[in-house]
């Protein structure tokens, strides 16, 4: 039988590699076959990009139905379905004859990709940790986000050997096959029914004892800031290269500011984790927002690579905060059994705000004349995402901190 951290690890792990498998759905892995397809569809580059705006906001409303039916039937159940449909996308994708087809096709890649595989992931691991879930989230938000990273290089370097569409096929593959595998191995350890020896946690079912109305304003305030993270990050990584270049850095300069700002969020994600198994929950959000804030400011001063460094670490560790301490948030204030839904509710409005994130921070820059300009105006966002968590009635924290560790 195995022991509680041998379990713990268990658990963390399969969320990680449940991750991993939504690489193929998102934007870096997606990105390797933009110019395969403008030459296979004969489009420009722009008319791609608003079969993909228009793929990923229809794509929004996924979380909201397959949250709910994660709740009912749980993450073994519904896992294999998400792998066949994130399967199906990448096929249509491979063999789409015209824009209209492809759009089709990224809808089944955002909806399956970038919100079934991670909502499966942090629901199954909030779900199923008991003890400091924060840490677990953390490590997850590390983990899997570090994996991402991994589905473009590889088929950056499978797409020379074989083409892009056996590759693009290949990946859909890979990820029904290892979705079939995971929910085998999830139902065979019975790991999304934690062993009857661990004590309870308060924690647990503390979100049902609150009023509805609490319950309510904590959904919204971590769903405003995840909301707000995602809009904002997005943008400024979306044009980070027109962005830094005002500040005087050149492209090449500008792309390599994605390492650091990606080794800032592993590190801080596990950091942020741990802390917020031990500081008031109140606190979360508005901490998030500051670090959010002040990486969006900092762009004022980037004026060498160095500054475009501290950037890139700042920006970094904002997601990462937010990342590594919404699911823990939601499991603290709604409690476990209806998480799937809650949490598919927060995704679908977050895939809105990233959609539409690129197009209006262009728009914003156009109106004020320079990205910098564009940044100081969309720094409203997060100062007032931040007020409103700090000021909002919230459900009182009911959480323990235990000595297990991640």
């Amino acid at each position: 039988m195995a022991t509680p951290q041998q379990h713990r690890r268990s658990i963390i792990g399969t969320g990680a590699l449940l991750i991993a498998l939504s690489g193929p759905g998102q934007t870096a892995g997606f990105s390797v076959f933009v110019d395969p397809l403008t030459e296979h569809l004969d489009v420009t580059r722009g008319q791609l990009t608003f079969a993909y705006l228009i793929g990923t906001l229809a794509a929004s409303t996924t979380g909201t139905w397959l949250g709910r039916i994660i709740d009912r039937r749980s993450v073994a159940t519904v896992l294999p379905w998400v792998g066949l449909g994130l399967c199906i996308a990448t096929w249509l994708a491979s063999q789409s004859p015209n824009l209209i087809v492809l759009t089709v096709a990224i809808y089944g890649l955002r909806s399956f990709g970038q919100t079934g595989m991670p909502l499966s992931a942090s629901v199954f691991v909030a779900k199923n940790v008991v003890h400091r879930r924060g840490a677990a989230l953390g490590l997850l938000t590390a983990l899997g986000g570090s994996t991402i990273a991994l589905t473009p290089f590889i088929a950056a370097r499978f797409i020379p050997r074989l083409g892009w569409q056996t590759t693009w096929m290949l990946e859909g593959v890979v990820v029904l096959g290892m979705g079939i595998v995971m929910s085998g191995v999830i139902r065979k350890l019975r790991l999304e029914h934690p062993h009857s020896d661990e004590p309870t946690s308060t924690e647990d079912s503390g979100g049902a004892l609150e009023p509805r109305h609490l319950r309510r304003n904590g959904f919204l305030v971590v769903t405003f800031g995840y909301a707000t993270m995602g809009f904002v990050s997005t943008a400024l990584a979306f044009h980070q290269i027109a962005v830094l270049g005002e500040r005087g850095l050149s492209p090449a300069a500008a792309a390599s500011n994605f390492l650091p700002q990606s080794i800032a969020s592993a590190a801080v994600a596990l950091t942020v984790g741990r802390l917020v198994d031990r500081v008031p929950s109140r606190v979360v959000v508005p901490f998030a927002m500051t670090i959010l804030t002040i990486a969006v400011l900092s762009l004022t001063f980037v004026n060498s690579k160095l500054g475009a460094i501290g950037f890139a670490i700042a920006l970094g560790s904002a997601g990462a905060s937010i990342a590594a301490s919404e699911g823990a948030l939601l499991a603290r204030w709604i409690g476990r059994e209806t998480l799937g839904t809650w949490r598919g509710r927060m995704t679908s409005v977050m895939v809105i705000s990233t959609a539409i994130a690129p197009f209006v921070f262009s728009v914003l820059a156009d109106w004020a004349g320079s990205y910098t300009s564009a940044a100081r105006l969309v720094v409203v966002l997060p100062i007032t995402s931040g007020v409103i968590a700090a000021i909002t009635p919230l459900p009182a924290d009911r959480h323990r901190i235990t000595a297990d560790v991640a």
